[in-house]
């Protein structure tokens, strides 16, 4: 009898997964002793969860055809996020459950990102990346309130953290499907096709750098960075914003 985790991970023409780049000469071991003191106590448990996918003692099913008489056995899985067998299940029933809650109205992809200095200050208090999130949204609204005549307008975001860049360093940066525009106190969507790049640099700065400044600590070095990021960066931080 033939089991699906031995043919899905020990194939060798299967396709190349999280959990064999991790497990190829003792990538896992050699990273974690030298990085331990960067991870997060979540990061190491997802990583040992998909490293013992299919191997943990979960149960399986059994799959018997009456037919050619085969038997296939296939053991429950980690559900974890990085794997990449349950991670895509989990990202199909995140974006199914997620484009139930979403508003009919007209949408835009942004991307968020700060310059090399506040990936500094990200990579050495990752508590404060929630923070970096939450000032999107505070970026949003403001930039709507900005350029629109009514007094109170309201956008909806869907903010998603990527904290690493193509080349696999930290660059914290924001995807983000939001609303082209905002509710008013009425509830009455205002639609604004044209939003100003200029006004959405300087508020995003403004409020990544001002919200940071309230969760780090008060030190000299923290504080001479913020401000360096206020003064070396007139025109605001980078967005991207198509059509």
């Amino acid at each position: 009898m033939q089991t699906f985790d031995s043919f899905l991970f020990e194939n060798p023409s299967g396709q190349l997964s999280v959990r064999r780049i991790f497990q190829d000469n003792d990538n896992w071991p050699r990273y974690y002793f030298s990085h331990r003191d960067e991870l997060r106590e979540v990061e190491v448990k997802e990583v040992e969860k998909m490293l013992r996918c299919h191997q943990d003692g979960k149960g399986f099913f059994v799959y018997h055809c009456p037919n050619c008489k085969e038997s296939w056995v296939v053991s429950n899985g980690c559900n974890s996020r990085i794997c990449s067998e349950c991670g895509k299940r989990y990202t199909d029933k995140w974006a199914k459950r997620t484009s139930t809650r979403m508003f009919d109205v007209p949408h835009r992809h942004l991307v968020l990102s700060v310059p090399d200095l506040v990936w500094y200050i990200l990579r050495e208090n990752k508590y404060a990346l929630k923070t970096y999130m939450d000032a999107a949204i505070l970026a949003i609204n403001q930039t709507f309130k900005s350029i629109s005549r009514s007094k109170i307008v309201k956008g909806g975001a869907i903010v998603v953290l990527h904290p690493y860049g193509k080349d696999m360093e930290f660059k914290a940066h924001l995807h983000i499907f939001m609303t082209e525009g905002g509710f008013n106190k009425y509830k009455k969507f205002v639609h604004m096709k044209f939003i100003s790049y200029e006004v959405m640099r300087k508020t995003w700065q403004y409020h990544v750098l001002t919200e940071l400044r309230k969760v780090l600590p008060k030190t000299p070095k923290y504080i001479t960075l913020i401000n360096a990021c206020f003064t070396k960066y007139p025109n605001g931080f980078y967005i991207h914003m198509p059509e």
